[in-house]
């Protein structure tokens, strides 16, 4: 009735087999994006799920497609829920890192420590009145205290002085861009773990454009795709991890070689978890 599955038909939730990697898409128009993006956004999430599903041969669930500006949240919400209640690991592909926002209700709890990992280039910390983009994690931390921010990659070219100490207030922890070069990943890896001791459960939120170069002429711009897998798999085999978000929207970030290997890992990865256990 609301066009959630355009895609085509979801399968059946029931049934759904263990150690499986569901794929969602979601869309949805923030501020500032412009309407001409957002339908783009639209249709580029909502068609990647043919790509991926031919992807390593590996058998991805079809969660199917959700655009939160034209269709209920509930909807989206409900049908998540049932993932995360099952023993597969859904991965969500949308614009926004605010979508997150809508798992965390389903997620929260008084009695669990919700780690929140980003890997990204920016802290997504702008405070306002009601989500925009860049806010995910000031809403976050300020609605459920019970999560606690780790951030890997941040450009400190890219930050002020203001947003480095609001970070601080909120409790948050992170590691720069430089931190997470190639040569520091030892480093990377025994502060993650000491990050994951602190937490019972965690979701991860990669920003797709930041394994990106900004330009041609701006190499070191972007998070080496090497060391963001071995965050997968040292998160995967953790145990912890309930979700996993991907954000981007423009088909030079969906449909790049670090996105692949990103899939790659997950598909990898995610059996040797249960396995490993």
């Amino acid at each position: 009735m609301f066009g959630l599955f355009r895609r085509n038909k979801v399968q059946s939730i029931t049934g759904v087999l263990s150690h499986h990697l569901v794929l969602l898409s979601v869309s949805e128009q923030l501020k500032p994006m412009r309407q001409v993006d957002f339908e783009m956004a639209d249709q580029s999430l909502e068609e990647m799920y043919e790509w991926i599903s031919d992807l390593d041969g590996y058998r991805w669930v079809n969660g199917g497609h959700y655009d939160l500006s034209n269709s209920p949240t509930g909807q989206y919400q409900l049908h998540l829920s049932r993932f995360l209640g099952s023993e597969a690991l859904p991965v969500v592909l949308t614009n926004n890192s605010e979508t997150l926002l809508h798992s965390l209700p389903l997620l929260s709890s008084q009695h669990k420590e919700i780690g929140i990992i980003h890997i990204g280039r920016q802290f997504e910390l702008k405070a306002s009145l009601e989500p925009v983009q860049g806010s995910a994690f000031h809403f976050a931390l300020s609605r459920y205290n019970e999560s606690r921010l780790f951030c890997l990659g941040i450009d400190q070219t890219q930050q002020d002085e203001r947003t480095f100490e609001y970070a601080e207030d909120l409790g948050c922890d992170w590691m720069t861009l430089s931190e997470c070069s190639f040569s520091q990943r030892f480093q990377v890896k025994h502060q993650l773990a000491n990050y994951l001791s602190h937490c019972d459960e965690v979701v991860v939120n990669i920003d797709l454009p930041s394994l990106y170069p900004v330009s041609r002429l701006e190499r070191g711009s972007a998070l080496d795709v090497q060391v963001v897998s071995r965050m997968i798999r040292q998160l995967l085999i953790s145990g912890k991890v309930r979700q996993v978000q991907l954000v981007g929207y423009k088909d030079k970030h969906l449909y790049s070689k670090q996105t692949k290997a990103i899939l790659h890992e997950l598909t990898q990865m995610f059996p040797s978890n249960n396995c490993a256990a």
